[in-house]
């Protein structure tokens, strides 16, 4: 049977109409072009050029048989860019999990675009999803990486993280409050009597862990009245005045009414963001995705 050499063959000649050229072009010799070509006629039946001392042309059989040559051509070179995209992470699919504060500080939006723009042509399954419920799902492998808060406890062994950024603590109060016409940063001490809203998360996990480990910095135990998964929903409980709120400084980034938000004063603690993913990977995506990582930056966004 005719082969992908063989259509090559007729569309290099076709396209040179010389023996030489038609060879140099499919990288052998003229001797073993000359032998395709006898292969090629030998079963096809009939001669594709007609060649003399001076000049080659297409014969009547190779007229018709040259658009179906190059299609043939054309179809299997598409099949390698195919298969070389795919290996390469651009083709196929990638299944990320990220938290509601990664789309409020600019960190999901950088990463997708510079994945998007070396894989345009990958599925991107994208799902908004808590920290707690993250973790298990990429040990899982239903997704392939999760964009999340550290530290998490009794972290699954199959499992490893790359820190995106570290993002400062701010406080949200009710525009009516005390320290809320204020320039300055609020110290976290002056809040020791209020109540504050919170995470659902434990004390030792995602921003819950900095929360704490501010207030301690400061020397004060808050008194959490309320708790919430998301930053947005904690940020209208404080405009309803329910109390007031550590939060990471991209908050500041949605607007809600009644809210201000101040810096915190003497305080070194951050609440970083990273990325998660399982440590044996076999999706060509996520290794496209994590090559990305070393030309982005995000520090520049907290």
């Amino acid at each position: 049977m005719l082969n992908l050499r063989h259509y090559e063959l007729l569309v290099a000649l076709a396209d040179e109409l010389h023996f030489g050229r038609a060879a140099e072009r499919m990288g052998i010799s003229q001797p073993q072009l000359t032998v395709l070509l006898k292969q090629m006629e030998d079963q096809i039946g009939t001669l594709l050029f007609e060649r003399n001392r001076r000049k080659v042309s297409l014969a009547p059989a190779g007229e018709r048989l040259l658009p179906e040559a190059r299609a043939v051509v054309r179809h299997a070179q598409r099949a390698q860019d195919v298969a070389l995209r795919v290996g390469k992470g651009m083709i196929g699919e990638l299944r990320l999990g990220y938290i509601g504060a990664a789309a409020y500080n600019g960190v999901l939006t950088k990463l997708v675009r510079g994945f998007r723009s070396n894989a345009p042509e990958t599925q991107l399954q994208l799902t908004l999803m808590d920290l707690d419920r993250q973790i298990p799902e990429v040990s899982a492998g239903n997704l392939d990486a999760g964009i999340i808060r550290l530290p998490f406890p009794e972290m699954p062994d199959n499992l490893v993280t790359r820190t995106l950024c570290h993002e400062r603590l701010w406080i949200a109060l009710p525009t009516d409050h005390r320290l809320a016409a204020s320039d300055t940063a609020v110290d976290l001490r002056d809040l020791r009597d209020e109540a504050f809203i919170a995470t659902h998360l434990r004390p030792t996990s995602g921003f819950s862990a900095a929360m704490y480990r501010a207030c301690a910095k400061a020397g004060i135990s808050p008194n959490i009245v309320q708790r919430s998964p998301q930053f947005a929903s904690i940020a209208s409980l404080v405009a309803a005045r329910l109390g007031v709120a550590i939060v990471p400084q991209a908050i500041r980034n949605v607007h809600i009414p009644d809210v201000t938000y101040r810096p915190l004063a003497d305080q070194e603690v951050t609440a970083n963001i990273s990325l998660v993913h399982q440590a044996e990977r076999e999706n060509p995506a996520l290794d496209l995705l994590l090559a990305c990582l070393d030309n982005l930056n995000f520090e520049d966004l907290s």
